[in-house]
């Protein structure tokens, strides 16, 4: 009988292995080419629109694997840890940060599904809470570095450093400009979310499968 169990186990495994493998391959090779782009060319909240990426890979292999119950625990942290060592391949600056957050993702994706049955709105809620971070990120960072002035010393790399002044985004106060981004960066991270269950879905389709 043990050797009938594990004989079932091993093809559930070993696609569970090569889901994360890929995926989070696939992850770390967008950070570390596009991902690269926009960091040099100061686009602005760009560590936001590339954990938009993160949260749909992750969720797709979530949902790819959630057919095989507790087997597809652990997979979005997973895969943000082989996306985050893929990330030191690509020599620019920002890299330290840019895994710290990509692992930080994984986390906030993971213990969002770990509370209950995924479903569109889960995933949707995973996504949000993970399209947050780089936000919170940056504002801890500066609240570290330069404790009173941290708002407005975010207010001058967002509009000077990373070009926001040229999104006509000078005439905003410091609080008018956090409250847009916080705002913006649920929005699109529910949006994330909800897009990776709907496209997951149509993968299982496609592929006769149903996901449980």
């Amino acid at each position: 009988m043990a050797d009938s169990s594990e004989t079932t186990r091993s093809p559930v495994q070993a696609r569970r292995v090569a889901v994360v493998a890929v995926f989070g391959a696939v992850w770390g090779a967008a950070e570390s080419s596009l991902g690269a782009i926009l960091r040099s060319a100061s686009i602005p909240m760009h560590g936001t629109l590339m954990t938009g990426i993160g949260i749909l890979i992750m969720l797709v292999a979530r949902r790819a694997l959630s057919s095989d119950g507790q087997q597809a625990r652990g997979t979005s942290m997973a895969v943000a840890v082989v996306a985050a060592a893929i990330v030191p391949l690509s020599v620019t600056r920002g890299m330290i940060w840019a895994m710290i957050g990509i692992v930080a993702a994984g986390l906030c994706v993971e213990a969002v599904l770990w509370l209950g049955r995924p479903g569109r709105w889960r995933f949707g809620a995973a996504g949000l809470l993970a399209a947050l971070l780089p936000l919170a990120q940056l504002l801890i960072l500066l609240a570290v570095r330069f404790g009173p002035a941290a708002l407005s010393t975010f207010r001058t790399i967002l509009l000077d450093k990373q070009g926001g002044a040229r999104l006509g985004l000078a005439g905003l106060t410091t609080g008018v400009l956090a409250i847009l981004i916080f705002v913006g960066s649920a929005v699109y991270g529910l949006v994330c979310g909800m897009a990776a269950w709907s496209l997951a879905q149509q993968i299982l389709k496609r592929l006769g499968r149903e996901a449980a």
